[in-house]
């Protein structure tokens, strides 16, 4: 294969569309490709999109237009969640896009080896060369053949061990762009996380729709968890995204233990029972208070952070202030708010009442607050603790070099010192907090 040739990677969306990404990225590097920014020119753009909120399809759509109309004689190849459910409408969006849908996705990873083969004079021309490869090949890959052993845009390694959903929540496109809930095969997972271990990475990010959906061979999320751990030595991990219908109880053995991260992310949503109802999740308001309290019975002070929409049909004042209330109360560290965002085939499109897009953006804000101030009491909470913090860039902050990277706990902390910190590796610094922001003392 010519040894010129460039791809540039966009992703959209959750930590589970980065990972696949990443697997992309490595495939084409592999068989030889420049990996190159999206800001540089490339012979293929990928674009991975998400379908979570309206904003997300407007922001792909401004991408894909651009990669398109800009470089004419290059591909454009939009693949994720949005390209699942609006294909034609993307296609539509220039000549030179090709559209390959979330459940063929994994097909990406056979294009590099045959790439090769391809007559590179106009993306035209190569949209219709690849298409007909993609559909003449035999389809032989799944939804866990995104496997990357090594990152190219990520310090910290992750690992896709669950995908799809089955709860239909009445406000989200997800499972129809995923499809119903999958788990990895479990001993294929420790495999993975034991080879990414060895490879150097200081810690897994344990990655998935919902992880605590997971199960395959009668395993759950816990036994797996329990024997990544028996058979690495350091590497920590960290958990993505939970959803509050698992039996959290039987998790306090790892809650506490040392290498797992005292970070916990929670699907809230809603603190309201009867908006919890109406979107169709199967927990009342207070299970999450419940949560809430197992994971701070660790004696860890753990960084908990949660999704919240406001604005959902029939969501009153009072229901919104169940939200506010139950956030407080939780004492979480950070939120995610999300305006709600009416998405087409879901139940929730056509609920009424409406909630005014004006009244659920203040309340968007309220939260958004609400969250800055609990960060600050966390943050002064850490005031002193000597924490394991993973190097990930050098940066410049008020005139200042820095070394900055992740905490255990999930904040972002600057380490300021002359002597030289290897990306990628783990340090102890003494945490000092100064109105908010976190610096690490070596």
């Amino acid at each position: 294969m010519r040894d010129d040739l460039s791809v540039a990677v966009y992703t959209l969306g959750c930590r589970l569309n980065q990972v696949e990404s990443e697997a992309v990225s490595l495939a084409f590097s592999r068989a030889g490709f420049h990996v190159v920014s999206p800001d540089d020119n490339a012979d293929i753009y990928v674009v991975n999109t998400c379908t979570v909120t309206s904003k997300s399809e407007q922001k792909a759509r401004r991408v894909i237009r651009k990669f398109a109309s800009e470089n004419p004689d290059s591909l454009v190849i939009v693949t994720g969640c949005y390209a699942q459910l609006n294909g034609p409408d993307i296609e539509a969006l220039g000549e030179n896009i090709l559209v390959i849908k979330q459940e063929e996705k994994s097909r990406l990873l056979e294009l590099p080896s045959y790439a090769g083969e391809f007559d590179w004079k106009s993306g035209i021309s190569l949209k219709k060369e690849v298409s007909f490869r993609l559909e003449a090949a035999p389809r032989i890959k799944t939804k866990f053949d995104f496997l990357p052993d090594s990152f190219c845009f990520h310090t910290r390694a992750s690992l896709k061990v669950q995908d799809g959903c089955n709860n239909f929540c009445a406000y989200c496109r997800i499972p129809f762009a995923r499809g119903r809930s999958e788990s990895m095969d479990f001993r294929k997972a420790v495999d993975m996380a034991v080879n990414i271990e060895k490879n150097g990475y200081k810690e897994l990010v344990m990655t998935g729709v919902n992880i605590t959906a997971y199960e395959n061979g009668g395993y759950r999320l816990r036994d797996l968890i329990r024997e990544i751990l028996r058979s690495t030595s350091d590497i920590r991990i960290r958990m993505s995204s939970l959803g509050p219908y698992d039996d959290f109880e039987n998790f306090e053995f790892f809650i506490s233990e040392e290498r797992i991260c005292p970070h916990f992310h929670l699907s809230v949503q809603s603190g309201s029972d009867s908006i919890l109802k109406a979107m169709g999740r199967k927990y009342p308001a207070g299970r999450l208070k419940t949560i809430t309290d197992i994971l701070k019975a660790s004696g860890r002070d753990p960084f908990i952070s949660g999704d919240v929409i406001t604005g959902f049909p029939g969501e009153t004042d009072d229901d919104f202030m169940d939200s506010y209330d139950l956030i407080k109360e939780c004492g979480f560290a950070s939120c995610h708010v999300f305006p709600y965002s009416p998405r087409p085939e879901t139940r929730a499109f056509r609920m009424k009442p409406r909630v005014p897009e004006r009244v659920s953006r203040d309340r968007a804000e309220k939260l958004a607050s609400l969250a800055d101030q609990l960060y600050l009491e966390y943050a002064a909470r850490q005031q002193g603790r000597m924490e394991n913090v993973i190097i990930e860039e050098e940066t410049v902050l008020d005139g200042t070099r820095y070394f900055a990277g992740l905490s255990s706990n999930y904040l972002k902390v600057h380490i300021a010192g002359n002597a030289p910190l290897a990306v990628g590796k783990i340090c102890s610094v003494k945490l000092d907090v100064r109105n908010g922001a976190v610096f690490g003392v070596l």
